[in-house]
């Protein structure tokens, strides 16, 4: 008998996340919102190095490598339109949400997590979500700039 080959999984719009993730929260899902949210953070965060490095991070890149990446960036200064549009601190913020998110999913099966943990968890992300998605919304990389600081 043969075997069936799998499909590849399709990819899903940013748009399209959105609105699951909006509708998790209005049913509350908030446990699914916060993945759905941890999906968007990572499209993000690799669409931003693809955007300053001119190259694709791969598919091994997990959110936390991502986060490290775009912070060490933004540390190094040589990048001087992601050090203007994107503060260390909400950098830092994206990275507490996820480890928060891990800690509520490694406390599930031992103890009781509260639904307001939960729901503050995914209300949290999507306050982030939303200011992260606005910072990369006004960034652009100086073409000019961009291709002065690559051979610096």
């Amino acid at each position: 008998m043969k075997r069936k080959k799998s499909k590849p999984a399709k990819n899903v719009s940013g748009k399209k996340l959105t609105e699951k993730a909006g509708l998790a929260i209005k049913h509350e899902f908030y446990l699914e919102a916060s993945w759905i949210l941890s999906a968007m953070f990572e499209r993000k965060l690799k669409k931003l190095l693809i955007q300053v490095e001119k190259q694709n991070p791969g598919r091994g890149f997990t959110l936390e490598q991502l986060i490290k990446r775009v912070k060490y960036l933004h540390v190094l200064s040589r990048y001087k339109a992601l050090t203007a549009h994107f503060n260390v601190q909400l950098i830092d913020e994206i990275r507490t949400w996820k480890n928060q998110r891990n800690e509520i999913l490694k406390d599930i099966p031992d103890l009781h997590v509260s639904p307001a943990r939960i729901e503050r968890l995914a209300l949290e992300g999507v306050k982030l979500y939303k200011e992260f998605n606005a910072a990369c919304k006004s960034f652009k990389l100086p073409e000019e700039v961009s291709e002065h600081e690559n051979s610096a």
